[in-house]
């Protein structure tokens, strides 16, 4: 692999190549051991977003060159290792967000282990931008996020949020779509606007009062909490009571609920009744299946019974879903 790869010469290069070619130009040894799918997407000016959803049969790494940057990875699955150089190494795995600010030009390498599905949608943001266009609001941002909107930051920092239940469905939309040619094109580039958008959200709710108040939560209670609502998302039909979960993972039921309201700002069985309740909305805008059908598959046994919750979650009932 060349020994370092500048974010600006692969951002020039995706203009005119597939992901695909540019990996076997930059990276020969590793493109062929890989399976899946990567595609880069150029989407404005300052901000380049990248789909990434594979696997590689041997130990893999990247080399680049960074600068003036926020860099983001909306992380399904998998395992990423990163290294700043002089600065310390990170590790990003699933389902969290994780953002690195890379003030005036910073050394990046990221490392992946074989046999691992990595599963991620990355993007390179210029701050200017998501002050001007998505709205950051830079003196409401705590350290050292200001210090880097503002151009006053030594080095770069890293940090990661939990990946909250309308991005994971977001994040299976781009995953999934079937769009080819101009229209997936079209469709990636709103749909990563979307996911920074949401990112903008969160970036000005961390400056609110009441958002920065210390965590009670060690790092292994917070992994089990969010071990806890994947569970939540791959039981849409049955999902666990609160006291199953909490023996799943291994914490006790107060703490359990006392995580989910700090981390996701409600109960378990409201953050497990709201993903059943998005993905109920989904399923009705595709159209073709019956309300009954739907109501099974997100865990209600009669159609009255989740018509209720659904009217709870959205203020009208699922007959009425456009």
């Amino acid at each position: 692999m060349r020994a370092w790869i500048d974010q600006n010469e692969l951002i020039e290069m995706a203009r005119n190549h597939s992901a695909v070619e540019i990996v076997n130009l930059l990276a020969p040894e590793t493109s062929s051991q890989m399976t899946g799918q990567m595609e880069f997407v150029p989407v404005q000016d300052g901000l380049f977003g990248s789909i990434n959803a594979w696997r590689s049969a041997i130990d893999g790494s990247d080399r680049l060159v960074v600068r003036n940057s926020l860099g983001v990875q909306f992380v399904k699955a998998g395992r990423i290792r990163q290294t700043l150089s002089g600065h310390g190494r990170y590790i990003h795995s699933g389902a969290r967000v994780s953002l690195t600010t890379f003030p005036r030009e910073v050394r990046q390498e990221r490392s992946y282990t074989a046999g691992i599905d990595v599963k991620y949608v990355g993007a390179w943001i210029d701050p200017e931008l998501l002050i001007d266009s998505f709205g950051v609001d830079v003196d409401r941002l705590p350290e050292p996020l200001r210090s880097f909107f503002k151009g006053e930051a030594n080095g770069p920092a890293s940090m990661s949020l939990p990946l909250p239940p309308r991005l994971w469905m977001a994040l299976d939309d781009i995953f999934d779509t079937p769009h080819k040619g101009a229209l997936r094109t079209t469709y990636l580039r709103a749909k990563i606007s979307e996911l920074i958008c949401e990112i903008a959200s969160s970036l000005n709710r961390i400056g609110q009062p009441g958002q920065n108040v210390e965590s009670a939560l060690t790092d292994r209670d917070l992994m089990k909490v969010e071990a806890a609502a994947m569970i939540y998302m791959r039981e849409l039909s049955t999902p666990p009571s609160v006291d199953e979960l909490a023996r799943c993972v291994g914490l006790n039921r107060n703490k359990l609920t006392s995580g989910f309201r700090e981390v996701f700002d409600c109960s378990p069985h409201s953050y497990s009744r709201r993903i059943r309740m998005d993905w109920a909305r989904r399923l009705l805008g595709e159209k073709g299946m019956r309300i009954s059908e739907i109501a099974h598959l997100v865990g209600y046994s009669t159609t009255s019974a989740f018509s209720r919750a659904f009217s709870d979650q959205f203020g009208f009932p699922p007959s009425q879903t456009d």
